[in-house]
């Protein structure tokens, strides 16, 4: 069957997935573990004798640590017999050196297990200056990163053409010289196909309409004040449908410009906008009111647009027109200059995209109150001013590929939003960029390289084990009656698991064909980025008439992440996440259950918390709980979002998390831990014997669960990060993450034997699953 790439706006748009972690960017301790033996580069090899070096140091380490705890008078497990040497005694030492070597055991794991289990990581893990924040996430995606490096350097004589398009893409990526000689003349055909920056005196108001100018961007997937994109109809999840929502903001959300104009960070931004149009040529006694006029309509269009607490309701949000009805509904008034039938006529039939559409073409609205007030907002201000604004937005998106004085610009407005200091280093931002546009060529070559296969079948065997715990819970949960368990129960055995990556992109003449219409080089890298940009557009939206494939695998292979999408209703971990300390065959399965264990239960329940739960098993938006016990999930899931709504962050100078944003996020690792402990304790069971004790950890493996669990949290965030993530954010920053959750943990109490009333153990809990 000929698969057709999904393109990143299909999944950045998807409002029906959700994913593990947020940040977009882990050790990989064992490198031994990962990397295929054959054919080594002289860079492989180097790496490896260091880790030989590294292994005589941990074996060292290890028999220290097992000869001093073995003095120390603590809460123990009885002892038990050596640990087996079948995997080889080294691999053991690797899961136990990292275990241990996080830990500040000066601290009572039943009054901050957190600082507990991370605290000596913390200390010794400063925050690099070019990050707003590291955990073990960004630590992974490090070594991700050097691996994505080392193949997309490699040279090889017989390479498909999509991983020699992905090569050349990243080469010119990396060409900073150039970038720097060709300077900003790159940008020149792009502004004159957009007819001209105002602010640039480039610029004729009779030749501009608004309708055209959104029509040239959006051929660039760059969609401000309207974002028209292609999903699933999300009640009918075989088809898709056209939608139109509200978009995204210069600034990192809406709530940084209800902070007022006179803030900190609206004033750099203010900046960055001024200094990216001068060092574009404008002129600069005329640019700053240029620029105060366009912010003062940005901050117009954030304040009309929807609040993120108001958008968990999928059903609100769907909202059926004909453009027709569109154009009665939202009237634009003449002055605009906008016309929504020839908006979407001029894109949807394009040439490249070539679908025919009328004015009864059915359009799914997102925002209903936005575009009800948009036109009066836009009726406010001068052509001038709008199409500045709209023109601002693609250069402050193209900035990053533009030379290196453009990235000081950028770095001195990330120091405000963010804490960071300098820019990451230019290969690392070259083989993030390409990993995420051409994702199944990286992947290729990614888990041909750095990916152990028995991943996937230790993957699915869990899978099934936590599949099992869920109905487990299902059955003795209180608050849902027999018919909705009945259709719960049915939903989770339907849901679908892809693990890894997919066999055909280790298939020449598939992979080429998923790229066919790719055209990239090695020299001209803007051009390339217009390119890529422009292909994801076309890919996107010319798949309206196509039916939705259920199987199609979309991810990049080489993503440190993990997701859960409703209309699919199924649950993704690419090959990326399947490494330690999530999982590896060398870890006990303590380990692999409180890491890989605790990652899939939380994409399970992601199908029933509050968002999930409003689609059925076959991925529509549908009512199939009865009104009551939706009345008694919404008590249950208000116990979360008052807890979490009550954490203060010291980073954020005690701000408190926003409970209601994070609800769904937090409802799912609750269950993920509970699936995943019972799971793990069902597997003790079957075999009929605990584990053997990892040398040199005092600690029985019901801890190590909790232990392991907490510590892929481990992290250190600046101030800025921290603002920024209770501010726009939806997951619960480490700490949280992992005190809230196993506040609400029976489990977790009876295994480090915590008193009550102690902070790990608090009188009330919450449980939604």
């Amino acid at each position: 069957m000929i698969r057709k790439r999904t393109t990143q706006q299909d999944r950045t748009k998807d409002a029906g997935t959700v994913s593990w972690t947020s940040d977009v960017n882990y050790q990989v301790a064992d490198p031994s573990e990962t990397f295929n033996k054959n054919s080594r580069t002289v860079l492989e090899k180097a790496l490896i004798f260091l880790v030989l070096i590294c292994a005589c140091a941990i074996i060292a380490l290890v028999v220290t640590v097992a000869i001093l705890s073995t003095k120390e008078d603590e809460k123990t497990s009885p002892p038990h017999p050596p640990y087996s040497l079948d995997p080889p005694l080294i691999n053991t030492f690797f899961p136990a050196s990292r275990l241990t070597q996080s830990l500040n055991q000066n601290v009572d794991p039943c009054e901050d297990f957190f600082e507990f289990a991370c605290g000596t990581w913390m200390r010794k893990n400063v925050i690099p200056e070019d990050r707003s924040s590291l955990d073990m996430f960004g630590v992974l995606r490090d070594d991700v990163e050097v691996i994505e490096k080392i193949i997309l350097e490699e040279v090889m004589s017989d390479e498909p053409a999509a991983v020699t398009k992905a090569k050349d893409l990243y080469k010119s990526c990396i060409n900073a010289s150039l970038i720097e000689d060709l300077g900003t003349t790159v940008v020149t055909p792009l502004l004159e196909e957009l007819g001209g920056w105002p602010l640039l005196g480039n610029w004729t108001e009779a030749d501009h309409t608004l309708t055209s100018l959104l029509v040239k961007l959006a051929k660039y997937n760059n969609k401000p004040i309207i974002d028209l994109y292609v999903y699933t109809d999300l009640k009918n999840s075989t088809v898709r449908i056209l939608y139109i929502d509200q978009s995204s903001f210069g600034m990192p959300g809406r709530k940084y410009y209800l902070q007022g104009r006179d803030d900190v960070m609206v004033k750099a931004y203010e900046v960055l906008a001024k200094e990216i149009a001068t060092e574009l040529g404008a002129d600069p006694t005329t640019v700053q009111n240029d620029v105060k006029e366009m912010v003062d309509l940005e901050f117009e269009i954030a304040n009309i647009s929807m609040a993120d607490e108001d958008r968990r309701d999928s059903n609100a949000l769907y909202n059926p027109m004909t453009i027709r009805q569109i154009s009665q509904n939202f009237t634009p008034p003449a002055a605009t200059r906008f016309d929504w039938l020839p908006y979407f006529q001029t894109i949807m039939n394009s040439s490249e995209v070539g679908v025919a559409i009328t004015e009864e073409e059915t359009v799914i609205v997102r925002a209903v109150p936005y575009f009800e007030k948009l036109f009066q907002v836009l009726e406010k201000y001068s052509h001038r001013t709008i199409a500045n604004y709209l023109v601002w937005r693609m250069m402050q998106n193209r900035a990053n590929n533009l030379p290196e004085r453009f990235q000081d610009l950028l770095t001195k407005y990330n120091k405000v939003i963010y804490g960071t200091s300098t820019p990451r280093a230019r290969w690392r931002r070259c083989a993030s960029y390409v990993n995420s546009n051409m994702g199944l060529a990286v992947g290729r070559l990614f888990v041909r390289e750095a990916f152990d296969e028995a991943a996937k079948a230790d993957t699915l065997e869990m899978i099934g084990n936590l599949r099992g715990a869920f109905e487990e819970l299902l059955e003795s949960n209180t608050w849902m009656d027999e018919e909705t368990r009945t259709l719960a129960r049915e939903k989770a055995k339907f849901i679908q698991e892809k693990i890894g990556y997919e066999d055909y992109i280790l298939d020449d003449k598939e992979l080429n064909r998923l790229y066919e219409n790719y055209t990239t080089n090695s020299v001209t890298y803007f051009d390339n980025v217009l390119h890529i940009l422009n292909r994801a557009n076309v890919d996107s939206l010319r798949r309206l008439r196509e039916e939705v494939d259920k199987n199609e695998w979309y991810t990049a292979p080489a993503t440190v992440n993990a997701y859960y999408n409703s209309v699919l209703n199924r649950i993704m971990f690419p090959a990326g996440i399947l490494q330690p300390p999530f999982y590896s065959k060398s870890q006990p399965k303590s380990m692999n259950y409180g890491g890989i264990g605790v990652v899939i239960g939380h994409e399970i329940t992601h199908g029933f918390d509050d968002r999930g739960r409003q689609y059925d098993k076959d991925g529509n938006l549908k009512q199939w709980w009865t009104s009551e016990v939706i009345d008694k999930f919404k008590g249950q899931a208000e116990c979360i979002i008052n807890q979490y709504g009550n954490f203060s962050v010291p980073e954020a100078d005690g701000m408190k998390l926003n409970g209601i944003n994070t609800q769904g996020e937090n409802i799912a690792d609750n269950g993920g831990l509970k699936q995943s402990y019972r799971a793990y304790r069902n597997w003790v069971k079957s075999r009929g014997a605990e584990e053997q004790p990892l040398p040199g950890v005092k600690y029985n493996h019901n801890q190590i669960f909790f232990i392991n669990f907490a510590q892929i949290w481990c992290s250190n965030m600046r101030k800025e990060n921290a603002i920024n993530r209770i501010l726009t954010g939806v997951h619960s920053p480490g700490r949280f993450r992992v005190i809230g959750t196993l506040q609400n943990s029976a489990e977790f109490t009876e295994a480090f034997n915590c008193p009550a009333m102690s902070y790990m153990s608090p009188k009330q809990r919450c449980s939604v699953w």
